[in-house]
């Protein structure tokens, strides 16, 4: 008896697992998919249950040995030489290449009733570890030729084929209840090498369904083991051959995606994300070529994140993200799709954590990140802020600095919040000041940088509305008019732009803590600019017209004084417990 080659040299030899027909991707029109598909899935409600773990399908398989015992009692059991026999006419029908299509035909027949016998009758202890590839192999090779025989027909013929297709399928799963869990991890390689040495990898849904059937049988580590071979194959694969890679990757999502992404655990995570990360930033220290995989795995990242719970979502997605983008090795066009998918996660984690307190581990990195002397780092960060604290969906409603006017209305919705919050913003206020100012002065001449500086300040205003985030948000009003006063580096316009930026910050203070006192002080501002300098109030321009009786030189009676901003918190606070929010109906 002959044993077939090493896996490395199957395709040369004799012992091939495809026949002379042609490969399964050469039929993949829109019709016979459908009709392959739908034997799948016929298959898989007949055989397949809903049990995944190792654990569950322990009744399910002793009901399968039970079943084959009553089936088969009044025959005895298999005899080695008979194992051996079996196994050499298992190789002769199903991996031994010819051309006679007929012939093959027949012989994937017999195939299929020569591994029901060894599953049926075969004690396990005698199924040797070369015995069970075979197996492995010569199903998977009747499996690819019964699909292979499917049209777009219909009648008697087609039915019969799709019959002998879903008893091909069936044989497979059979086959793998009786190999796994002792050969495991010989079943999923013999798996692997007959994808890729048949080079049917493009074939997502064929080599997605099949190994998905696999490893439905497997336990929690090999499964985990699994799908790191695959994406060690993947990464193999950027070196030869690029849209393989890709291929195989398709494959893997299909995989998770029909499980709704559970056998993506914290290691495979951070496998993904480091891969994803490298894509971004190729250097010529990388062992593999990962630039060709970017757009694949963020798809990946983009729709695991839907499954994935909110703890897993923060400590693993947005504080790795964030601490990868702090160090500014993102190009400024990568950056809008790593920002792209950041975004994406930080709001699925507002929505699920919304009754919690605001996210005190991820805050330093993203004030990191507002800080930035790049542009579009700075922006990013001001947005991963905004998803994150805007739980009461304000932002919209302050796309841009305006005049909140007193006795009117705005929708604006004010956060019950809880002391946690507070907490959190006195322990980093000095920095948040800080930061926003900074910024302002650093991006504030681009507009879009400055309305998103803006949105950052008043969402702490809304979702925290109480008497010390209120004298925060005045502070800061109060030096970004005094930057905007006193710096030589800052432009007309930009600094137009910037006491509109205070005003409305100003008014937003009084009309959330209905402060009259300070109001009537603030209105008055307003006023005399609106009769003098209305390029002083919002909303802001992109180019500024004047009138000649327009006053462009800093007249102290146009801008807001300290003490009165003090006092008109003072009057407005001094009566109230530091905590009480104003309801507006």
């Amino acid at each position: 008896m002959n044993d077939p080659p090493p896996t490395s040299s199957i395709q040369s030899s004799q012992y091939s697992m495809i026949s002379g027909k042609p490969y399964l991707a050469s039929i993949k029109s829109s019709t016979v998919e459908a009709q392959i598909q739908s034997v799948f899935a016929k298959a898989s409600s007949a055989t397949m249950g809903s049990v995944y773990s190792r654990h569950d399908n322990k009744s399910a398989r002793s009901k399968k040995s039970t079943d084959s015992k009553k089936a088969f009692k009044s025959k005895r059991r298999l005899k080695m030489t008979q194992i051996d026999a079996l196994r050499t006419e298992l190789i002769e029908c199903c991996l031994t290449h010819m051309q006679d299509s007929y012939r093959v035909h027949l012989n994937r027949l017999k195939g299929l009733q020569i591994l029901d016998t060894l599953v049926n009758m075969s004690p396990i202890n005698k199924i040797s570890s070369e015995l069970a590839v075979h197996m492995v192999w010569a199903c998977l090779s009747c499996v690819h030729h019964f699909l292979l025989r499917l049209t777009s027909e219909s009648g008697l013929l087609q039915w019969l084929r799709r019959r002998q297709a879903r008893k091909s399928i069936n044989t497979y799963d059979n086959l793998l209840i009786f190999l796994i869990p002792i050969y495991n991890t010989v079943v999923f390689n013999a798996v692997m090498t007959f994808f890729e040495e048949a080079n049917i990898w493009d074939v997502e849904y064929f080599c997605s369904n099949l190994l998905q059937r696999l490893l439905m049988h497997s336990d929690e580590t090999n499964r985990t083991n699994s799908v790191i071979e695959i994406i060690s194959l993947i990464e193999n694969s950027t070196l030869t051959n690029s849209l393989t890679s890709r291929q195989i990757l398709q494959v893997l999502f299909d995989i998770e995606e029909s499980n709704q992404w559970t056998l993506m655990n914290d290691r495979l995570l951070d496998r993904f994300l480091e891969m994803y990360y490298r894509s971004l930033t190729p250097e010529d220290n990388h062992e593999y070529n990962y630039e060709s995989l970017e757009k694949g795995l963020e798809t990946c990242l983009r729709t695991m994140s839907n499954y994935l719970p909110e703890k897993q979502l923060m400590f693993m997605q947005i504080r790795w993200m964030l601490e990868v983008t702090t160090s500014e090795k993102i190009s400024d066009e990568n950056l809008l799709n790593f920002g792209s998918l950041l975004e994406h996660v930080t709001t699925l984690y507002s929505v699920r954590a919304v009754k919690h307190p605001l996210p005190e581990q991820v805050i330093p990195a993203i004030l990191k990140l507002i800080a930035s002397k790049n542009l579009l780092y700075s922006l990013l960060g001001n947005r991963i802020l905004h998803n994150l604290i805007d739980r009461c969906n304000n932002k919209l409603k302050f796309d841009s600095p305006r005049i909140f006017f007193r006795n009117s209305h705005y929708n604006i919705v004010l956060n019950n919040y809880n002391s946690m919050d507070k907490l959190l913003f006195q322990r980093y206020r000095e920095l948040l000041h800080k930061t926003f100012v900074e910024s302002v002065i650093k991006h504030g001449v681009h507009k879009i940088h400055l309305e998103n500086i803006y949105i950052s300040i008043v969402l702490f205003l809304v979702e925290i509305p109480c008497g010390y985030t209120a004298a925060a948000g005045v502070c800061m009003a109060m030096a970004i008019q005094e930057a905007a006063l006193t710096s030589r580096n800052i432009q007309m316009t930009h600094a137009h732009r910037l006491h509109a930026t205070v005003v409305s910050i100003l008014s937003l203070v009084c009309y959330i803590h209905k402060a009259d006192v300070f109001y009537d002080y603030v209105d008055t501002i307003i006023e005399r600019r609106a009769n003098f300098a209305p390029h002083l109030n919002p909303p802001l321009r992109v180019k500024y017209k004047y009138a000649q009786h327009h006053m462009l030189w800093n007249k102290p009676d146009l801008f807001f004084e300290d003490w009165e901003t003090r006092y008109g918190l003072w009057r407005c606070f001094k009566n109230r417990h530091k905590d009480i929010v104003v309801v507006h109906t």
